[in-house]
């Protein structure tokens, strides 16, 4: 069912469990051990570790009240921290698969020319794992008041496998801001890969996570990214010429140049 661009699979989550472990215990780290694992020691699109305040993260305002870890299929598993290994080598493969089958069903269903084959032939897959702390331990809320601040995504398609938790919010057609209820199933939504290569027919879905009521609770959210692979040349059927994997991330990044 198609809703405001969100798309409801009806398919029964994910366990979000194994995942939140690794996540959870990653985070107890020293912030020396997991500054190890910071973008900068990748250097291609959001792999790594971004930290609540960090002004040099490419994924999150230095203000979001958020922690994240992105990792990808585009480097080899053995890169990421000890804490991943277990998911990356047993869930993520699996979890992958089912990602890729829903992503290919939509893209059946939109019939746009070329696109089949360009996921086909250029797209990979990122996944970003988020912790939002209890807010009652800041002073100052985010930008706009919010956890994390509003934003299209970078993807062409988002896909959040563990369904969604409250207080995540989007921007409707009309421009007014619409929340979310706790969706215990998959869900995705269309990122600025696809209004680009749509023409911008197909937006890019805004959205943002609220301030939650209870202020003392911790939330944990989890999302797939289908991406270019690094060093890939492309066309965008609206625009003349071509652009690459590194010319499109650099042109997502330009949306939040002040």
């Amino acid at each position: 069912m198609l809703d405001n661009a969100i798309i409801f699979t009806g398919i029964p989550p994910f366990s979000a469990q194994p995942l939140t472990d690794c996540f959870r215990e990653f985070m107890a780290k020293e912030a020396s051990y997991k500054e190890q694992f910071l973008q900068k020691h990748y250097g291609y699109a959001f792999d790594g570790y971004s930290y609540l305040g960090q002004t040099d993260s490419s994924n999150q305002a230095y203000d979001d009240l958020v922690y994240s870890f992105v990792f990808s299929n585009f480097f080899p598993a053995s890169r990421y921290p000890p804490s991943f290994q277990a998911f990356l080598k047993e869930e993520w493969p699996q979890m992958l698969v089912k990602i890729r089958e829903i992503e290919l069903s939509i893209i059946t269903s939109l019939n746009l020319p070329g696109l089949l084959a360009f996921y086909r032939n250029h797209i990979g897959h990122m996944f970003s794992n988020n912790y939002y702390p209890p807010v009652d331990r800041f002073q100052d809320p985010s930008r706009g008041n919010t956890r994390l601040s509003e934003h299209p995504d970078v993807s062409l398609f988002t896909i959040f496998p563990f369904g969604i938790d409250g207080d995540f919010q989007y921007q409707n057609p009309s421009g007014r801001w619409q929340s979310l209820k706790v969706t215990n199933q998959v869900l995705a939504f269309p990122g600025y890969l696809l209004e680009l290569w749509s023409g911008r027919t197909i937006k890019a879905l805004n959205h943002r996570v609220a301030m939650p009521q209870d202020r003392q609770v911790e939330r944990f959210s989890f999302a797939s990214f289908s991406l270019p692979f690094p060093k890939r040349s492309f066309r965008l059927p609206a625009e003349a010429g071509t652009t690459t994997s590194e010319r499109y991330f650099n042109r997502y990044l330009s949306l939040f140049e002040e």
